[in-house]
């Protein structure tokens, strides 16, 4: 039963990341040139941050840490993508669409799982989630074929993806949620009613 105790960081984690992706969501529909400038310029400096930790690695490590290793190949590639994201900031715009197609086809995958075990613990609005999952597909697969409709209005439509993605996360964990504290009430009782 070690599996239906209750998880204070995997809630937690959770419902940070609902938060974190309304906020997102806010931001990207509101103020959408502002968002776009700071996430081009925040994954910049990470990329080459990250690019030239990995130089450094290689360059102090062993001969055979470096014959065994990628780390300066990843560190020039990372550094690389810095750099054209610092010195062309259209290049991060032109590639959103996809990659935002591929997570939201990735979070409708996860959601199709929550709706199976939804349904599986017996909760009759199991079909909800598989609604939001479906949502989620569209938009994902919208995204991935349709990138050059999508790129016209990529901020706004990642900020209101979010949105929706934040609203049927945060119902279904807290209906998951309910299900095992249900649970163990029943539990407890001696009554198990799943």
């Amino acid at each position: 039963m070690k599996i239906l105790n209750h998880d204070w960081n995997r809630t937690a984690s959770c419902y940070a990341a609902i938060a974190f992706y309304a906020a997102c969501g806010l931001l990207l529909l509101l103020w959408p040139d502002l968002a776009m400038s700071i996430a081009n310029y925040a994954l910049a400096v990470i990329l080459l941050g990250a690019g030239i930790l990995l130089i450094i690695a290689y360059a102090r490590g062993t001969i055979w840490e470096a014959v065994a290793g990628v780390r300066l190949t990843v560190g020039l590639a990372l550094a690389f993508m810095g750099v054209l994201l610092l010195f062309n900031p259209n290049f991060l715009l032109s590639l959103l669409p996809f990659l935002w197609g591929l997570s939201l086809l990735v979070g409708g995958f996860g959601k199709v799982q929550m709706s199976v075990d939804l349904k599986r613990i017996g909760e009759t609005r199991w079909w909800l989630a598989l609604i939001g999952a479906g949502v989620s597909l569209v938009l994902g697969s919208f995204a991935v074929f349709r990138p050059v409709f999508v790129a016209e209005v990529i901020v706004q439509f990642i900020g209101v993806s979010l949105l929706v993605e934040s609203v049927v996360d945060l119902t279904t964990v807290l209906t998951i949620n309910k299900k095992i504290r249900d649970y163990r009430r029943a539990r407890e009782n001696q009554t198990i009613e799943i």
